[in-house]
């Protein structure tokens, strides 16, 4: 025996043995004391183990005894079912199986297939076109000119709008270019996607082409505290043609039918009616200022980098040749676009083959031959809507007999300013003029809408007031192909047949463009310490539109003086009193330290003056140097020397 291992060591396998036992003999002494606990609930019964396997057994011979041939069998246990399910799955059965949004077919069969698709289905919904917005040309363009008195004999409501009897007039124009492909890829536009899936509208309920009925400008003015203002509609261009009034009246007596909208068509057919609406001309005025936008060329872009490190002078003879530049392409534009016309109206015709025609047909109209019988023209002119086709397409009637006449005499000035341009460009810079010969080498042909991609929109603002700033935006309105189309539409699109056209989405605003007043001046010399009080001293030169030409004169005034007025001016051996009355007076005049003179100035004449309207609303600061280089100035002398020279 070794006396050196401990006891616990020596029995610890007993022991471990021993424990178990008694753990083993403790668990079962639990379960046999607790066995009622464990239990099983059949039939709404609670079993013990002991009962368990009674029940099973008599559950199994029950089941075997009524799966026999020959069992009976218990309907009375059917009673307790509810029958909810079943009613449920019977009004499964009875209703629907295709989608609520799918249309039912309320038209025979057999007639979809005999009638040619143009003329549409009352079984399908047809796709809505969703027209897209029109771009807004950011510069918004601004003219000033005079009416011309045949014009207001014309439009006599054009002489309300008119200042105080003078003919002169200030107008904007803002300019919109539009997407023709989108818009046409629209109205024959379909969407398989949807459910119900959007057919395409049959091409014959639009005439396979944009009618354009409207097009929509909206402006805000800026108020004093610099918020914009309420969008107001900017009204139809007195006496051009319009359909606006003429709906608006139609949809308060019930009246646009059909009839109407042929009508619309046969006028609308007509590219030069078409183009009245969307590019609406200007009126004859005595200057022919107003120069038709086109679509931004690069090439006819300015550069200000070329004026950039040269002499004043330089500057100012750089300046002269962009002018003429820019006024010779917009003349060559505006003749391109007058000769297009006339060719569409049926050429050019002179009073004189007017007087000769008037013992021929009632219809003649010189050169372009004739056309009448048609519907009267909102402006009182008979071809308006006839059916009848003169030169290429267009009316012959009395309205187009004197606007070719019109357009006639304004294609001759027009070349005749042409001719003095390219005089004076060529003498400027003779290496440019040969590549500006060419200018109108090419032809502008009319826009058609039913073709073209692309083309510009605008109308004109005759109400604007100098000194406001306005902003524009346009939307377009078409012809909806659906008008009048109940019959052939499901009910829930029924509403659309209503409506006789459909608008596009708006343009972004313009850039804001504030209304120069008629007279303007500028600082062609300033001294500190001169005058009669030597509080200092300035030198304006004003500018003033009137009668029919620009007119100008120069002033000296001293601090505290308000800037401008009457003045006596001498124009083609005659006299005119002109005011150039301003509503701004001289506050000060600072010399700068850093003032170089120059464009015929020395230091002290090219002072800092300070100017401010009467009403104490703005202030502003003008420099010698600066303002006699200025482009706007440049073109006012150009203007004045214009006038003196006709």
């Amino acid at each position: 025996m070794n006396k050196g291992i401990p006891f616990w060591e020596q029995h610890i396998e007993k022991m471990v043995f021993g424990l178990a036992a008694l753990v083993l003999l403790g668990v079962l002494a639990v379960v046999a004391l607790d066995l009622d606990a464990v239990t099983a609930d059949i039939d709404n019964r609670v079993l013990g183990p002991a009962e368990v396997d009674e029940v099973m057994v008599a559950k199994a011979r029950e089941l075997s005894r009524k799966l026999q041939p020959d069992a009976d069998a218990e309907v009375e246990q059917f009673a307790s079912v509810s029958g909810g399910g079943g009613d449920a799955y019977r009004q499964r059965l009875a209703g629907r199986t295709s989608p609520e949004t799918s249309p039912p077919l309320i038209a025979p069969s057999l007639a979809a297939v005999l009638l040619p698709a143009e003329v549409g289905s009352a079984d399908v919904w047809y796709y809505e076109p969703i027209i897209p917005e029109p771009r807004i040309q950011p510069m918004v363009m601004q003219t000033i000119d005079t009416i011309q008195q045949s014009e207001l004999e014309r439009v006599p409501a054009l002489s309300s709008m008119l200042d105080g009897g003078s003919r002169d007039i200030i107008w904007t124009t803002p300019v919109a270019s539009i997407d023709l492909a989108a818009i046409r890829k629209e109205l024959s536009g379909q969407d398989s996607m949807t459910d119900p899936m959007r057919s395409q509208i049959p091409s014959n309920w639009y005439n396979r082409r944009p009618y354009f009925v409207d097009i929509v400008f909206e402006r805000q003015a800026m108020g004093r505290d610099g918020k914009w203002g309420a969008a107001a509609l900017v009204e139809p261009v007195p006496g051009m043609l319009s359909f606006r009034a003429e709906i608006a009246e139609l949809v308060a007596n019930s009246g646009l039918d059909a009839g109407f909208r042929q009508q619309v068509w046969q006028t609308l057919d007509d590219k030069v009616r078409q183009l009245e609406v969307m590019q609406p001309d200007f009126y004859a005025t005595v200057n022919d200022s107003f120069a038709e936008p086109a679509l931004f060329d690069d090439r006819a872009a300015s550069s200000e980098s070329d004026i950039e490190d040269v002499s004043d002078e330089e500057a100012a003879r750089r300046q002269q040749q962009r002018e003429i530049e820019r006024r010779l392409r917009d003349r060559v534009n505006s003749a391109k676009r007058v000769e297009s016309t006339l060719e569409e109206l049926g050429g050019a015709i002179r009073q004189d083959e007017i007087d000769d025609s008037k013992g021929g047909s009632s219809g003649g109209a010189g050169k372009g031959g004739g056309r009448g019988g048609g519907k009267s023209d909102p402006n009182g002119d008979p071809g308006f809507g006839s059916s009848g086709q003169g030169k290429k397409g267009s009316a012959a009637s009395a309205s187009d007999q004197r606007r070719r006449l019109n357009l006639t005499l304004k294609l001759d000035r027009l070349k005749a300013e042409i001719l003095r341009l390219q005089s004076e460009f060529e003498a400027l810079n003779p290496a440019a003029a040969a590549a500006m010969a060419g200018l109108d080498d090419e032809s502008i042909q009319i826009i058609d809408v039913a073709t073209d991609d692309e083309m510009l929109v605008w109308t004109h603002d005759l109400s604007v007031e100098p000194g406001v700033s306005y902003r524009y935006r346009c939307r377009v309105l078409l012809y909806n192909p659906l008008f009048a189309r109940s019959r052939q539409l499901l009910e829930a699109q029924q509403g659309l047949a209503t409506a006789f056209t459909i608008g596009s989405l708006t343009s972004d605003w313009s850039a804001p463009i504030e209304i120069k007043p008629p007279v303007e001046f500028y600082v062609v010399r300033a001294t500190e310490d001169g005058g009669s009080m030597g509080l200092g001293e300035i030198r304006i030169e004003m500018y003033r539109y009137f009668d029919g030409s620009r007119r100008s004169e120069q002033f000296t005034v001293q601090p505290g003086e308000q800037i401008g007025r009457s003045a006596t001016v001498s124009e083609n051996g005659s006299s005119t009193t002109v005011d150039f009355s301003t509503d701004w007076y001289l506050v000060d005049v600072v010399a700068d330290p850093a003032a170089v003179g120059g464009s015929g100035l020395d230091r002290n004449e090219d002072s800092t003056v300070v100017c401010r309207r009467l009403d104490g609303s703005e202030v502003k600061l003008r420099v010698p140097s600066r303002q006699i280089a200025d482009p706007g100035r440049v073109r006012l002398k150009m203007d004045v020397r214009d006038a003196q020279s006709s």
